[in-house]
């Protein structure tokens, strides 16, 4: 074993002091360490089980449900949003959002809207986004209490998320594009704005690290800002309805498309469109990226196919326990898949191998977060009447309110002015996670101010009272008058002096949650000003009595008389009877499936949305309190939808061709309907990079295609989508290769120019004879021809001679002829079997004669002219010669006349050369 150096013993006790230092400092810190924000993973996963109104804690280590906390009631719409330490759920069906402290597994906070809200955690930060009206509110992970003044778009968002820095990012249906990034010191937000060409109503976004992909279905493009790089990409296909994942990396950005049965993957500079319709998924949900992955789960199939980024499949499908429409969450290195019913999941690890998890319902303890006597046993926080005494002592300085004691406040008509966070005169301040308590308790055992603390009015007019609540920890509504000079906030305790409520100092009334039935409780209502000064005033107990305990309501009738009717559009409507009972409101569904809520005088909804399907039964429950009864089914109806898929392949034949127009046929099964008629389907093709389509009112068409390039010339293959279309939509895209053969050879016809010309070649002066040359230019089918070509040469002097040459040759030598006359050439092409496919159109020329060129003979060294040169009868002595005498009785006169001639000319000569000599002496011209 290596032992430590000197040095590394002392890094070693420094960090173990470090590390003590830090435990004696949150010891010492106590309830306040313990109930604040927990920043870091909590190591666990939260799903949500709306048939409960549950939220289930699962050990993604152990597989196991660990503890389920009840934030709503049965058949809620539960929103989940868990991330850096934080858990805030939002129920969508009462408005309410609830924030949960994950030290106690108390609730921290909670906020409620008429108007729906979306809740966004990213980097540390909680926002409130409000869409309908655009307004944007940062808000303490923990209370929920605004930050500081919201930011208002001014328009209404289509979507909104926030990635993970913590930069909120907006888009309105204009195509606005904004990014909000809080900052504490300024207690405001940065704000940029970008505009998203072709941005609508369908514009979609999704997070990353940093910045977010924008999916615009009204332009079809997809685009990348705020990650290091702007992309935008032509996708033309991307219609209606998109789901983009909850978040993934830059590099790999899925969204479903459950309209068109297609995924489409932005990878780098990439968009890929895959049709999941072929491998069973033909409703594409919200895909998740886990571990390099795409998991895309098939609503209605019960599964969830897995990708890898360049489409293809990766590995075999996650089947989901009860065949119900999956949900993806990505959480601690692990993806869960879930349903909506909540009773069981599936935990896919990153190599890819699955368990099944119970989610523990029916054996795994049930705490309610608003009730502090059921909070964790590992939770470190204080627990009620068990406070520090910073907490309990009102006039302790540094008190802060209890967590899991706050009031559910309702967020303000985002269309009203808002306060300041600082609660200057005059202006509505929000809550703070702290308020200066007052002094010790005065005569009447309330709190009374700090000799020198500044003056405050003291609340009179004290009220407080019971409001309806169907929960088991009721609610009360504390009133009071507000005193002069008028504080900047308010603080409600109750008789044990917890603080159970705080508001602005100009508000009148707070409603508490936290009041346990059964129990006589009285409230102390504090003027506190932020430099100090307060005030206080008790209100009449409340008797016990009041404050009984809720039994619950009674169960109310089923309804009966459940009729659904199904229309064209794909929607349905479902009428029913109450019986006489009352109801709070009713719960409308398919069997098993997902609901709608509806109000209690409600006697029929029409559902939209649904996934089509054959013989669906529909059930109506009332819901009185927390008490639900449900119908008997309704009478099967197909609810319809776009057309499923093409049955079976598709057949695809070339018929015909003339020249570079193809006739394609093609024929498939029908596809299914789905309870709305097929009006056609969309035939589409690309050809050389030019597309064209046309529409088959059935299954079998038949149109014409123009080829261009190598397709034509050398064969091949082009791709033919067909897609089903009805009033609903187009279902999902099939797919056939249509072969193009390569086009038969144009074979050498009779009567083909292929002798272009024949001339003579010029012979050597020696050469008795003349050579003729064929020149040759073949059509292209000739030159193609797959045999030989036979010429044929006939001489007019008589003789016949015949070869083979190659097809495309340009020449051929006719041979030599000596005596004049014609030549007539006769070409013929063969196949490879010597059978003679065709033969050419003959050619005939004149053979000149040969004494049109110089003809000499080795023996005489004697050359004849040419006949056009010099007479016939001059002898042409070719160079160099040899003088020679004459034979015969000639020889002795040539030489004495040659002897006679050389004398003469020597004796004129010796005279001129004497006569230069004297030039006075005159010389005589003989004229004569």
């Amino acid at each position: 074993m290596r032992r430590l150096a000197r040095g590394d013993l002392g890094y070693t006790e420094a960090g173990v002091a470090v590390l003590g230092a830090a435990l004696v400092f949150g010891a010492a810190l106590g309830s306040g360490a313990a109930s604040s924000v927990v920043t870091m993973s909590d190591g666990v996963t939260w799903l949500t089980d709306e048939q409960t109104g549950q939220l289930v804690q699962v050990n993604p280590g152990t597989g196991r449900a660990e503890r389920r906390l009840t934030v709503a009631g049965p058949g809620a719409e539960l929103e989940v949003s868990q991330q850096d330490g934080h858990l805030v759920v939002g129920d969508a069906r009462t408005g309410t959002i609830t924030s949960i402290d994950l030290s106690t597994l108390l609730t921290g906070g909670q906020r409620h809207s008429d108007e729906p809200m979306r809740v966004l955690v990213g980097g540390g930060q909680a926002y409130l986004v409000t869409p309908s009206t655009g307004v944007v509110r940062a808000v303490d992970p923990l209370t929920l209490r605004d930050l500081g003044a919201p930011y208002r778009v001014g328009a209404e968002l289509v979507d909104v998320v926030v990635d993970r820095g913590g930069t909120v990012w907006a888009v309105t249906a204009t195509g606005r594009l904004l990014s909000l990034t809080w900052v504490p010191d300024d207690r405001a937000f940065d704000t940029d704005e970008t505009a998203v060409r072709g941005g609508g109503p369908g514009t979609r976004l999704l997070p990353h690290d940093q910045g977010v992909t924008v999916f615009a279905p009204d332009s079809g493009s997809v685009l990348q800002v705020g990650g290091g790089r702007d992309l935008s990409v032509a996708v033309p296909h991307l219609e209606g309805q998109v789901l983009p994942a909850a978040g993934s990396p830059t590099n790999l950005a899925p969204a479903g498309l459950p309209d068109r049965s297609t995924v489409v993957l932005l990878t780098g500079d990439e968009v890929r469109e895959v049709g999941v319709g072929a491998l069973g998924c033909d409703r594409p949900g919200r895909p998740a990226v886990f571990g390099g992955l795409v998991y895309v789960p098939c609503e209605g199939a019960g599964r969830v196919v897995v990708l890898r980024p360049d489409g293809s499949r990766a590995r075999a499908d996650v089947v989901v326990p009860g065949g119900r429409n999956p949900r993806l969450l990505v959480d601690d290195g692990r993806l869960v898949v879930h349903t909506e019913d909540g009773g069981r999941a599936v935990m896919v690890e990153t190599d890819g191998t699955t368990r099944v998890i119970d989610t523990g319902r029916g054996n795994v303890a049930v705490q309610d977060p608003n009730d502090r006597s059921s909070a964790s046993a590992g939770a470190t926080g204080p627990s009620r009447g068990q406070r520090s005494g910073a907490d309990r002592d009102p006039g302790g300085e540094g008190a802060v309110p209890a967590q899991g004691e706050l009031p559910e406040e309702t967020v303000p008509d985002p269309d009203l002015p808002l306060p300041d966070v600082t609660g200057a005169p005059g202006e509505r301040a929000t809550a703070t996670a702290a308020a200066t308590a007052t002094a010790g308790p005065g005569e009447d055992g309330t709190p009374g101010p700090t000799p020198s603390a500044p003056t405050v009015g003291r609340p009179t007019d004290v009220t407080a009272e019971r409001v309806t609540s169907l929960r088991a920890t009721i609610h009360v509504q504390v009133s009071w008058s507000i005193g002069s000079p008028r504080p900047d906030r308010h603080v409600v305790r109750d008789f044990e002096g917890d603080v159970v409520a705080e508001v602005a100092g100009d508000a009148t009334t707070a409603l508490v949650t936290t009041v346990t039935c059964g129990v006589a409780q009285a409230f102390t209502v504090d003027a506190v000003t932020d430099d100090g000064g307060s005030a206080s005033a008790r209100s009449p107990e409340i008797e016990a009595a009041s404050l009984a305990c809720y039994v619950g309501p009674q169960q109310p009738t089923p309804p009966t008389d459940v009729a659904a009717t199904a229309h064209p559009d794909g929607s349905v409507t479902v009428t029913w009877t109450d019986n006489g009972s009352v109801a709070d409101s009713f719960l409308v569904g398919p069997v098993d499936g997902a609901t709608t809520t509806v109000p209690g005088d409600a006697r029929s909804v029409v559902l939209r949305a649904l996934q089509p399907a054959v013989g669906v039964q529909f059930v109506v429950q009332a819901v009185r309190g927390t008490v639900t009864t449900t119908s008997q089914p309704s009478a099967p109806v197909t609810v319809p939808g776009p057309p499923g898929a093409i049955g079976g392949p598709v057949l695809a034949e070339v018929v015909a061709r003339a020249g570079d127009l193809l006739t394609v046929h093609l024929n498939w099964d029908a596809a299914r309907d789905n309870g709305s008629p097929i009006t056609g389907h969309v035939v589409a093709w690309s050809v050389g990079g030019n597309a064209d389509s046309t529409i088959a009112a059935g299954p079998d068409v038949t149109f014409d295609v123009l080829c261009s390039g190598p397709l034509c010339t050398d064969g091949g293959q082009f791709e033919v989508n067909v897609t089903p279309r009805n009033q609903l939509g187009d279902g999902p895209t099939a797919s056939v290769w249509v072969t193009v053969p390569r086009p038969a050879p144009v074979l050498p016809r009779d009567g083909d120019p292929v002798v272009v010309g024949i001339e003579a070649e010029t012979p050597g002066q020696y050469e008795p004879a003349v050579e003729m040359t064929a020149h040759l230019d073949p059509p292209a089918a000739w030159a193609a021809n797959a045999g030989e070509c036979m010429v044929v040469v006939e001489r007019s002097t008589g003789g016949q001679t015949a070869g083979s040459i190659g097809c495309g040759a340009s020449s051929h030598s006719l041979g030599l002829f000596s005596s004049g006359g014609s030549v007539t050439v006769t070409v013929s092409a063969l196949d490879t079997a010597g059978r003679t496919i065709a033969t050419a159109a003959p050619a005939t020329a004149l053979v000149p004669p040969r004494n049109q060129w110089v003809l000499c003979f080795r023996d005489t060294g004697i050359c004849n002219a040419p006949a056009a040169a010099v007479d016939a009868d001059v002898v042409v002595v070719p160079i160099p010669w040899s003088p020679q005498l004459p034979p015969g009785d000639e020889r002795p006169l040539l030489v004495a006349g040659g002897v006679g001639l050389l004398l003469t000319a020597a004796a004129l000569r010796l005279s001129r050369v004497r006569g230069s000599r004297n030039p006075s002496r005159p010389v005589e011209e003989n004229h004569a």
